[in-house]
């Protein structure tokens, strides 16, 4: 599949000494899971009832201290991190997930993945919200870090239940920001101002008249 692809090259790119993140949102996680584990039935189907911007903090374990994401390998503000773990910040829009027994029990995913957050759902079930690579900058998120900064209501009429508040907006561009400076990291560059050029997005045009906009390249 084209995402094993994407995960086999950056693997690839590392381990050259070339520094490649990955990122993988709600179903990134649970693809970036499947494919570690090489094991489909670490996603569970229907098994949660996290739709509908259910809104969380994130229920940190003790391997986020020392994290790129959210401990002290990175550079988190301490208010970044207060609000992460005490308001709700994070929207949560689905009902498949993997559970933390997954990560304990499949040796793969252990080997590869440390888990930094859990949460749980309506019904009190647990589910995996953000892992990070433990040596590859690959990171994933059950949650939407781009629904409160670009995600409103639309119809005029459904309440919107995502939280768009100052901590919101915050704890999620710290997360766009983090992952660019983790770009920022690979020094590659284009040989001329004109490759440059016409590799930029705005050669290209959103598709979309929701909140739903595609690029297609």
């Amino acid at each position: 599949t084209t995402a094993n692809y994407l995960l086999k090259k950056v693997v690839e790119a590392n381990d050259q000494g070339t520094h490649v993140p990955l990122w993988g949102t709600c179903m990134g996680i649970q693809t970036l899971s499947v494919l570690v584990s090489q094991d489909p039935a670490v996603v569970l189907s229907n098994a949660f009832d996290s739709d509908n911007g259910l809104m969380l903090p994130l229920d940190m374990t003790s391997a986020s201290k020392k994290s790129r994401l959210f401990g002290t390998l990175g550079s988190i503000s301490p208010p970044i991190l207060n609000w992460f773990e005490t308001k709700d910040v994070t929207t949560n829009l689905h009902h498949d997930g993997v559970l933390p027994d997954s990560f304990h029990s499949n040796e793969r995913l252990s080997s590869f993945f440390n888990v930094l957050s859990t949460n749980q759902d309506r019904k009190g079930k647990t589910f995996v919200s953000t892992i990070e690579g433990k040596k590859y900058p690959i990171y994933g998120v059950q949650w939407h870090p781009e629904r409160p900064q670009f995600e409103w209501g639309v119809d005029g009429v459904t309440k919107d239940p995502i939280n768009h508040d100052a901590e919101a907006i915050s704890c999620m561009q710290y997360t766009s920001n983090f992952f660019v400076s983790e770009s920022r990291k690979n020094n590659h560059s284009f040989g001329t101002v004109v490759e440059e050029q016409t590799s930029l997005i705005y050669n290209y045009v959103a598709h979309g008249d929701t909140y739903y906009q595609v690029y297609l390249f």
